[in-house]
Parts: structure tokens; sequence; C-alpha cells
């Protein structure tokens, strides 16, 4: 039969729970910002992007896909990163256990001789063993909150980590196209310098001909002086991004061999599109890092507003005393509430709701860099197009320029300047053409990183 006391009992239990139940502070709700429906010199709206791509098929070198895998297996940001990761997830975890009771268990073992006063001795000898339980019960979910708070963040280096992988894609990549643009001006001016070499040779010939002056012969042997000083600048810049590569791999200064042309780096048949903004906030991982930031701050609020309540604290401990006692127990529930620092707790509320501000307008601020990172890059990309189809039309009229002064010259109609002239403008045609080609590939890849490609 239940009795008015056990009602009061299960009446009270039930008030505990439906309390326990409860979280206090504001829920999370995700910022609705309009983002428009395709991005600036975007002329599509398809939901579809490039960036959906793995790298693995956009990058067509396979010289470089070993490379990414590397850094990827090797870099020591990345490895740093991890390793955060590890860690956010270990305060999570410990977040997670203060909701449930902590148990323990401890045993003592006591030895006594004591004189009697009949002249002899008592010993005494006694054995503890006691299982003990403490629980603070989450009242108002402020311990939840904070669960909450730490799962957050857990969540946020974890798409920090995911930002360091693509930015290190990126990295990598980029200077593997710089790389590899040196070692294409290095043999274009190899090149350059044979041809003069060769120029030199014939000159020196008319000369003894009779047929040029020594004027001539001085012009070509400067021309020829004056390249050749630019072969150690640029294989100088070429050990230096060597070395910076390596790095991002993780490994000590080397060489590389080199692997396809610049020319055959990037499946272009990939780039098709840009998607459309709204799919930035699922792909970017900084984007969803800070999201996740804005999360774990609001949880924050209710963390801070559980401190300024009651809260009810709960001891027990059963064990058994070899020395008569048998078994022995103890229960102790604490009620604490908060008088005289209650300014303090407010204060550490208003705190809380200005950080959580602070991380709502930083998640804006991400949000739209973004969408104008993606709108450069768009720009970027389409201008870049039509600056190497007008190097390749330089490079053509430029060689015509040059076989003609060559043929002119030899047939007497121009002068040996005219034809330095005509070989300095291929020279610097073929240089720009090739830097034209990297700075292509780089703003691939650039929209590629934007676009929040390659971690997935």
């Amino acid at each position: 039969m239940i009795t008015k006391k056990n009602k009061r009992f299960i009446l009270g239990l039930l008030v505990l729970v439906f309390v326990a139940g409860c979280k206090i502070g504001p829920n999370y709700k995700q910022p609705n910002y309009n983002l428009g429906k395709n991005y600036r010199n975007s002329g599509q709206a398809d939901s579809i992007s490039f960036a959906d791509t793995s790298w693995t098929y956009l990058f067509k070198d396979p010289v470089l896909l070993v490379l990414i895998r590397k850094g990827l297996e090797n870099n020591f940001d990345l490895k740093i990163a991890f390793e955060r990761v590890n860690q956010a997830r270990a305060v999570f975890k410990q977040a997670r256990a203060d909701i449930w009771p902590n148990l323990g268990a401890s045993g003592t073992s006591v030895y006594n001789k004591q004189a009697s006063p009949a002249g002899g001795t008592t010993d005494y000898h006694d054995f503890y063993a006691t299982g003990n339980l403490s629980w603070e019960i989450d009242l108002w979910g402020q311990l939840r909150r904070a669960k909450e708070s730490a799962r957050a963040q857990m969540m946020a280096q974890e798409s920090f980590r995911q930002s360091i992988l693509i930015s290190l894609i990126a990295e990598i990549v980029n200077n593997y196209f710089q790389l590899i643009e040196s070692q294409d001006e290095l043999q274009i001016t190899r090149g350059n310098v044979r041809i003069l070499e060769e120029a030199l040779e014939l000159v020196k010939g008319k000369m003894i001909a009779g047929t040029v002056s020594g004027l001539v012969v001085a012009q070509a042997e400067t021309e020829l002086a004056q390249i050749r000083t630019q072969l150690p600048g640029i294989e100088k810049t070429v050990g230096i991004q060597e070395n910076a590569l390596h790095l991002l791999l993780g490994e000590l200064p080397g060489s590389f061999a080199s692997g396809d042309s610049i020319t055959n780096q990037i499946n272009q048949d990939i780039i098709s599109n840009a998607g459309i903004p709204s799919r930035l906030i699922i792909r970017r991982p900084d984007i969803i890092a800070a999201e996740q930031q804005l999360v774990s701050a609001n949880a924050q609020i209710g963390v801070a507003r559980g401190l300024m309540l009651p809260s009810f604290k709960i001891n027990a401990g059963i064990g058994y005393s070899n020395l008569g006692a048998g078994m022995i127990g103890s229960a102790v529930g604490n009620l604490v509430a908060p008088i005289f620092n209650w300014g303090k707790l407010r204060a550490d509320v208003t705190r809380a709701k200005s950080y959580k501000e602070e991380i709502l307008i930083n998640y804006q601020k991400t949000i739209y860099t973004a969408i104008s990172e993606v709108s450069d890059g768009i720009f970027t990309v389409d201008k870049q197009n039509t600056i190497v189809m007008e190097c390749r039309n330089l490079t053509a009229a430029a060689q015509t320029a040059f076989d003609l002064s060559n043929q002119l010259f030899n047939a007497g109609y121009a002068s040996y300047l005219d034809v330095l002239n005509a070989q300095r403008l291929l020279f610097s045609a073929q240089i720009t053409e090739s830097q034209s080609y990297r700075e292509q590939l780089i703003s691939v890849v650039n929209l590629y990183l934007a676009l929040g490609g390659g971690w997935k």
C-alpha cells in the first residue's frame, strides 16, 4: 500500500526527473543569410560544383599525385592538427563523463598492538572495504550544455584539420606548378643560349668572309653573355623551390624528377561550374568550423546560467568492517545555491552572450569572405584563360618575326640588330607564355580551394 509519505517521495522524484530533462539556455538555431542564387561572374546556378571532384581526378601528373600523398602522410602541420583533434575529443569525453555518477572503491587494513593494564598486550586487526558514489544531478541541463559545447569544439577542430588538409594540397600543387614552370624557364633559357651560340659562330664565319663587320660579332657576343647571366638566378630559384616542396612533404631538402609538361597537369573537362553559394556552408571546412564555434558559444550561455542556480549533489557509500561493525553505509545529499556572488555570475552570463554575438559576426564574415574568394576565383580563371590564348598568339607571332629576320639577314636585307631584337622578343614571349600557363593552373587550384574542394 502506498502511503502519503511514499506518494510525496514519488512525486518529488518525478519532478526531479522532469527538471533534469530540461536544458537551461537557448537552443541553437542555424542563422539564415540571403546568399543569392549564384556567384558574381558566374552565369549559371547549378548545385553541382567541380569542387565535389576528388583531387585524384582533378590533377593528372602522376608525379604530383605521389607528392600529394606523401604530404598527407608526413606534413608536420597536418600531424599537429590531428593531435589537436585528439585533444578536443578527450575534452569532449571528459564533459560527457561529468553527467554520470562517479564510482570508486577503497580498502583499508589496520593492525594495532596495545599494552593492557593487566600487563599483557591486546591485538586489534580490522579491515575496511567501501564502495563510493558521487553524483551531481544535472537539474538544469548545465552539464549537458557543457557536453554540447565540448562536442562542438571537437567538431570545430576536426573541420580545422580538414581546412589544413585542403590548404596543404593547394600549397603542394602550387609549389609544384611553380617548380615545373621554373624548370621550363630554365630549358627555354638554355635553348636560347644554344641559338645564340650558333648565331655567334655564324657571324664569326661571315666576318672572316668579309660580309659583316666586327661590330656584328661584338653584338652577338654581348647578347650571348647577357642571357647567360640569367641562368644562375633561375637555377637558384629551382633549388629553393625544390627545398620548399620537400619541407611541405616532411622531408629533407633534395632535387625532384620532373613529371608531365606544364600544359598537361589538370583535367580541364572537370572544370565546368562553381556551383551555388549555399553549398559552401556544408563544403568549406572553415565555415563549418566557424559554425561549430557558434554552437559552442551558444551552449556556454546555458553553462553560465546554470551556475546561477542551485546544484544538488549526492554522496553515498557502502562497505564492510571486519571488526564487529559488519555492513556500514552512508548517504548525503547537498543542495548548494549561490548567494553573495550573484553579481559575478550574472556578469559571466552577459560575457557569454556577448561572446556568442562576436562568434555570430565572425561566422557571417567567414561566409561572406568565402563567397568573395569564389567570385574572385571565377573571374581570375576566366581572365587567365584569355591571357593564355593571347600569350600563345604572341609567341607564334614572335617566332615568325624571328624566322623572317634570320632569312632577311642571310639575304642581306636586314641588319643583325634586327635579328637580335626579334630573338629578344621571342625569348620574352616564350617566358611569358610559360608563366601564363603557371598562373592559369594556380588560378584553378585557388578556385578549387575557395570552393572547399579536396578534403572529402
